[in-house]
């Protein structure tokens, strides 16, 4: 019988090779053609009974509901499995609504956020039946005029901008040092609490606006769980003034947003800055533990009752991303010896289907999927097949490997699918979802066709002289 080591939940290696689930990684490989992503079903449920179960023991004064991030993985079947899981999500624009009712989502556990909404994705969010979380004092008047055409009454909140001046600590999104607090001032999400205050009031007067409580949310900033006491006390000190603001007005829900990391958490670890940070991140349940004891110490203080209060929640790559990982296919191995020898891995998928190598500076963890038990013997860069440097994982140990070998990137469910881009005219990957030793297309490849499908060319260019 073949030695089996366990990687995580989702991941083993056997005989030598990386399964995912009961799948065989090189084997999905072969079968379906690479680049593609893998996701794991039995992960993603999971990690979504997860989070219920750690916020939901630890909340005992209402309801608890997570609303998983759609914009992290908006892939319909993943939506439905989470769906399935009792999980809501968040929204942003009219794309992502649509994708969380065909997704199988209950309108109540729907949160319309984002920027610059306009009257159809307003319209539609009321007819459904989704909350709206404004981020403007222009909304207001639009949601209230779909309310009134549609006979509805609206449920909104407000997302606000508390002063988070105590975050010293530095951002893990940047290459220099950067406070977090000057990250979040700097970022235009929230309505200015001078505005905010306005706006309640107004809205307090609307029958067919109900204002249900606030939101708020600064991402995923670091993954230590100091940071999120000092959220909470700038959140409940900007709570407390809008209820005396408003009259004494309370919330029947409140908003923390996202910002969970994946336990290997691969965030910033391409930074020089970071690199001899811990590997792991913190798991839910200690996450859970710190903002519910942090909200519910900091709700007290101000004085509200906390009896039938409405937690939400909004983690994306904490639900998505280590049920996630990307395939593909060594293609060529170049190395040179001087000016200073080095060596790169040539594979046929890109940084451009794995983004966050560039927006968030990750570095993933890379297992060759057919010698997952073979030792490092050779420093090389694993490299895509665009015109850019598209260093995947720069300066990878791996052991020695040939054209045909196939390279598993871990933790990788969340945002690149969605971030992937056609440069070079290249087709986006597809998806397949895995649960068991099943594995079946929820994603189609992208082919060149569907690359120019929207190109329209006049007919006089093309037309002979």
């Amino acid at each position: 019988m073949a030695v089996q080591t366990l990687l995580d939940e989702c991941l083993s290696i056997r005989g030598g090779r990386l399964f995912i689930e009961e799948c065989d990684a090189d084997e999905l490989a072969r079968r379906f053609g690479t680049p593609f992503t893998v996701m794991s079903e039995d992960q993603l449920r999971r990690n979504a009974r997860r989070y219920r179960r750690e916020f939901e023991a630890r909340w005992p004064a209402g309801p608890v509901v997570v609303l998983a991030s759609i914009k992290a993985n908006f892939a319909l079947a993943t939506r439905w499995i989470l769906s399935q899981e009792g999980l809501g999500c968040d929204t942003f624009g009219a794309g992502e609504l649509h994708a969380a009712l065909e997704g199988g989502v209950a309108p109540d556990r729907i949160s319309v956020n984002g920027a610059i909404k306009d009257q159809p994705l307003i319209e539609a969010a009321v007819r459904a039946g989704a909350r709206i979380t404004l981020d403007s004092t222009a909304e207001l008047a639009l949601v209230r005029e779909a309310a009134r055409r549609l006979g509805r009454r609206a449920t909104i909140r407000f997302r606000i901008r508390p002063d988070f001046s105590t975050l010293t600590e530095p951002t893990d999104w940047y290459e220099e040092p950067t406070p977090i607090a000057e990250a979040t001032r700097l970022y235009k999400a929230g309505i200015p609490t001078e505005d905010v205050i306005e706006l309640g009031r107004r809205a307090l007067q609307m029958p067919e606006i109900d204002l249900a409580g606030v939101h708020a949310h600064i991402g995923r900033h670091t993954n230590r769980t100091e940071q999120w006491p000092p959220i909470i006390a700038a959140y409940g000190g900007l709570l407390a003034g809008l209820r005396d603001a408003w009259n004494g007005w309370t919330p029947r829900e409140l908003n923390l947003g996202g910002g969970y990391p994946v336990p290997r958490d691969p965030f910033g670890r391409g930074l020089a800055r970071l690199q001899g940070r811990p590997r792991t991140a913190p798991d839910v349940s200690e996450y859970a533990g710190v903002v519910t004891a942090s909200l519910m110490s900091t709700l007290q203080q101000y004085g509200f009752s906390l009896r039938g209060l409405r937690l939400e929640i909004e983690p994306g790559r904490g639900v998505y991303g280590d049920a996630g990982v990307h395939l593909a296919t060594v293609r060529n191995l170049k190395a040179v010896d001087s000016p200073a020898p080095h060596r790169w891995v040539e594979t046929d998928t890109s940084d451009m289907f794995l983004p966050d190598v560039v927006w968030e500076h990750n570095r993933w963890t890379a297992i060759v999927a057919n010698k997952a038990d073979r030792p490092s013997s050779i420093v090389a860069d694993i490299v895509g097949l665009t015109c850019q440097p598209d260093r995947i994982v720069p300066l990878a140990s791996l052991p020695e490997v040939q054209p045909g070998d196939s390279i598993a990137f871990l933790d990788t469910g969340a945002y690149q699918d969605g971030l992937a881009c056609n440069f070079n005219a290249l087709p986006r990957p597809g998806m397949v979802l895995v649960t068991g030793d099943r594995a079946e297309w929820i994603k189609r490849p992208e082919t060149v066709a569907d690359i120019f499908r929207r190109d329209v060319v006049p007919l006089r260019l093309t037309a002979r002289q």
